[in-house]
């Protein structure tokens, strides 16, 4: 708990040969080590500590910021300076990530713990806050999850997406921030971007369809979430129906996404039939799962009555009894990237500008290449 702020238990010796900043930072340190300011105590502020030992507030800043760089204070905004617990550990700095609305799925925990890691691997203390509200269709934050991670000062705010209101909200709070997401350029006042490209695969994808002979895409997509492949396969001569499907967030995003995905596939089977050389391509890895069980339902399985590809995350899914034909994401992968640019900007005060995010193609088995389910492998093994 933090105390109320008490008088300095030393005064300034002018007769002394040790300068007047280094006699406030002697007397302040050796306050703190016999303990007369304890963990969490309020040390005056320069302000007040300037009249009081009658030196200049110059001083008494310079004072304190040579304590704060030995570890034992801190800065707090709004606050004032803090001493720290002597025996906790001492970080170099602290990091912020925001994570808005419902975007605290499989993904960004995974992704998060991965920063996490590097971070603190490099001495880096780490604070994840929530933002919770519909700031990214027009309504309000609450933004105090958010204010409580920031009451302690912050070297770097990471948000991820395009959430004009979140970077707003840190400006007016003049803590620097990066932005993680698909955003056509860098925000006013963002010190940098990690820009996610959800098309890089889709060249890759595009190739294996011409390779494999594939004539029709049925393509589902999440309101414009993620990639659109549509346009690259019509380049190359291949047929695009585009289903796009709305979840019921108000039913928990990832549910609501799986059960998009199976009404979508039931929805458009009913005005039209899937042919054995049409490919399935779900854009989504929630939607892929309750699509991929309608399809199952319907006595459709991949590749033998229907060729599927899908979005997928490294290490999350979705999970088929053959190996997925599908553009994936790494989020312990992603973290890493995004602890690196950090890392960078932290030591030389400059964000990289080429800091991308990719998810890369893989060509399983449910596009009828290679094909072998787990058990046949294990069989021949």
């Amino acid at each position: 708990m933090t105390r109320l702020r008490k008088r300095p238990p030393f005064t300034i010796d002018r007769n002394d040969a040790r300068s007047l900043l280094h006699q406030v930072t002697d007397g302040l340190r050796l306050a703190i080590s016999d303990g007369y300011y304890r963990c969490g105590d309020l040390l005056p502020s320069s302000r007040d500590l300037a009249p009081t030992l009658g030196v200049s507030k110059i001083v008494t800043e310079a004072a304190l910021k040579r304590l704060a760089a030995e570890g034992l204070v801190e800065s707090r905004p709004r606050v004032g300076t803090v001493v720290r617990d002597l025996n906790a550990k001492q970080w170099r700095g602290h990091v912020v990530l925001v994570c808005p609305e419902l975007d605290t799925g499989p993904y960004q925990t995974t992704m998060a713990e991965s920063l996490r890691t590097h971070l603190n691997r490099a001495g880096y203390l780490f604070t994840r806050a929530t933002v919770e509200g519909d700031g990214a269709e027009g309504g309000k934050y609450d933004f105090s999850l958010l204010d409580a991670a920031l009451a302690r000062s912050v070297d770097l705010a990471i948000i991820l997406y395009n959430r004009p209101a979140i970077f707003r909200h840190l400006a007016s709070r003049g803590v620097p921030y990066a932005v993680v997401g698909n955003v056509p350029e860098s925000p006013a006042g963002a010190v940098g971007v990690v820009k996610t490209d959800y098309a890089a695969a889709v060249p890759d994808f595009v190739a294996s369809c011409v390779a494999a002979g594939i004539r029709k895409v049925v393509q589902f997509r999440l309101s414009g979430i993620m990639c659109d492949a549509a346009p690259a396969l019509r380049e190359r001569g291949i047929a695009v129906t585009t289903v796009s499907v709305k979840p019921d967030s108000r039913k928990g995003w990832f549910f609501a996404s799986e059960q998009a995905g199976l009404e979508g596939v039931v929805r458009y089977a009913r005005s039209h039939t899937f042919e054995r050389d049409d490919l399935v391509f779900f854009a989504s890895d929630h939607m892929a799962s309750g699509g991929m069980l309608a399809l199952a339902g319907m006595g459709l399985s991949a590749p033998d009555g229907i060729r599927v590809a899908t979005w997928a995350n490294a290490g999350l899914g979705p999970v088929y009894f053959r190996e997925l034909s599908r553009m994936e994401m790494d989020p312990e992968r992603d973290g890493a990237s995004v602890a690196d640019a950090t890392l960078s900007f932290l030591k030389t005060g400059r964000f990289p500008a080429d800091a991308v995010l990719r998810p890369r193609w893989i060509p399983g088995a449910t596009m009828g290449v290679g094909i072998a389910t787990k058990a046949e492998e294990l069989k021949a093994k």
